[in-house]
């Protein structure tokens, strides 16, 4: 029974220690002048800081988007976008804890009605940009080439449910006794008179 008790102290002290070393799951949204936007990304540790976004669905001013292209965290991709332009992009989102933010080289989507569109940062700034058709929706000329947009990129709650599991079964564990054992007595022996 020691034994018993002992795997499920185990196993419960495992689950409720688990690793977060698996996908990791954000909230984004972002919104400007002309832009309005909002989904999860979807994306695993590099360490040091950085995640690797490696899908996400959102809404952009109505129209669906969903992540484009692999992550790269030596230089980045080149999506070519059309009329001699390119989107650089490396899917990599930065910083540490909760909440995280986007890097010089930015984001990727794909658009439901045909377009393309790049989420980045330049020296604090987020930018949007959106390639429709045969043409950008923002002037590539003028600032950093997008519109200024806010972002906000917090990392999902984790469900709670695998560290109940693991309480529970420890309580369980702990309450766990050895059943005394019934002893047979020999009836006592009786002296001849």
């Amino acid at each position: 029974m020691k034994k018993f008790a002992f795997a499920v102290s185990a196993l419960a002290i495992a689950l409720a220690t688990v690793s977060t070393a698996k996908a990791e799951s954000f909230n984004f949204s972002a919104s400007g002048s002309r832009f309005t936007g909002r989904g999860t990304l979807t994306g695993t540790s590099l360490g040091g800081g950085l995640t690797a976004i490696t899908g996400g669905t959102f809404t952009i001013n109505g129209v669906t988007g969903t992540l484009i292209g692999n992550w790269t965290d030596s230089g980045y991709n080149v999506y070519a976008a059309g009329n001699g332009f390119q989107f650089d992009y490396d899917n990599i989102l930065i910083g540490s804890g909760g909440s995280k933010s986007l890097d010089t080289f930015g984001l990727l989507f794909k658009l439901s009605n045909g377009g393309i569109g790049k989420l980045w940062e330049v020296d604090g700034v987020y930018y949007w940009n959106e390639w429709i058709g045969t043409e950008w929706l923002f002037d590539t000329g003028s600032g950093a080439g997008g519109d200024p947009i806010l972002t906000n990129i917090r990392a999902t709650p984790e469900p709670p449910s695998l560290l109940l599991l693991g309480m529970g079964l420890m309580i369980m564990a702990c309450f766990i006794r050895k059943k005394p054992r019934l002893h047979r007595t020999n009836p006592p022996i009786q002296k001849a008179a």
